[in-house]
């Protein structure tokens, strides 16, 4: 059995369809994944029809964009009801409101003197959630940068002249809601902020697990964050953070090495519908 807990399909922004996902997966020798889309469960049920073809088993996931006091943490949630009336109104929310932000986004790009216009941006969200990705696409589509990778660093990453916050929930709000609608909360890619953060108030606020085993984390990184799961009795697991073959993070689904102890016991829980005690 080999899983992986952390990808993106086009319902945010990734490359592939849900049942790309899972044909994917099923070539890449993978048990059961987890679409975890931004701010979108839209993946899931069409990911779900394509289990007995592929042979591959999926779990609801989501990572959600939450504020924090020093910056953006992402809250990855698996295997809560994703027709819940609580997430159904949080995605729904999620997307007006990203709707909004990136016509701000536009607005200001244009005002800088590029020259797109947010319908362009919108078209590429073919799953309803834009996300920055989506505008960088378009920047490139008019030559303004080489690749999304340009546009981000010079433009949309956060201190960037284009960047604009937007809202959101808390971490703490954030796991809440999954806990809510019956999943399990886990901090997602931990190595991967650039900013000094509490994982102790993370775990305090409910916290479920940390995404220990992630494509980006170096072998002391790996060593540290599990350290820290255990010291905090929190469940560790495992994502590529997979986009597509063209995105900034092209590693494929399945690629990350991790200790099958350390994440399938709570998986199979899920898998046969038990609930976690928290």
């Amino acid at each position: 059995m080999k899983v992986d807990l952390h990808m993106h399909s086009v319902f945010s922004d990734g490359e592939r369809t849900p049942r790309g996902l899972m044909d994917l997966a099923a070539i890449r020798g993978l048990s059961c994944i987890a679409i975890t889309d931004h701010d979108s469960v839209g993946a899931f049920a069409e990911a779900k029809a394509h289990e007995e073809r592929t042979g591959v088993r999926v779990i609801p996931g989501i990572e959600l964009n939450t504020y924090g006091p020093n910056g953006e943490l992402h809250i990855l949630g698996y295997g809560f009801d994703p027709d819940h009336p609580l997430m159904k109104a949080y995605c729904k929310w999620r997307r007006q409101e990203r709707e909004s932000w990136s016509r701000k986004i536009v607005r200001r790009l244009n005002r800088m003197g590029y020259d797109i216009c947010w319908e362009d941006c919108r078209s590429k969200a073919e799953g309803g959630v834009i996300v920055r990705t989506h505008i960088a696409k378009v920047l490139v589509e008019h030559r303004y940068f080489h690749d999304i990778e340009e546009a981000f660093d010079r433009l949309l990453s956060s201190g960037s002249p284009g960047y604009i916050e937007r809202k959101a929930f808390s971490s703490e709000e954030a796991i809440a809601l999954i806990h809510e609608c019956g999943g399990l909360a886990f901090l997602a890619h931990p190595g991967a902020y650039r900013f000094g953060f509490s994982i102790d108030r993370v775990a305090d606020e409910g916290l479920d697990g940390i995404e220990v085993y992630y494509t980006c984390h170096s072998e002391l990184e790996t060593v540290q964050w599990w350290a820290e799961s255990e010291r905090l009795g929190l469940l560790k697991s495992v994502g590529s953070d997979f986009h597509g073959e063209a995105s900034r993070n092209p590693q494929q689904p399945g690629s990350v090495d991790y200790d099958h102890e350390d994440v399938h016991g709570w998986l199979q829980h899920i898998l046969q519908g038990e609930e976690l005690a928290r």
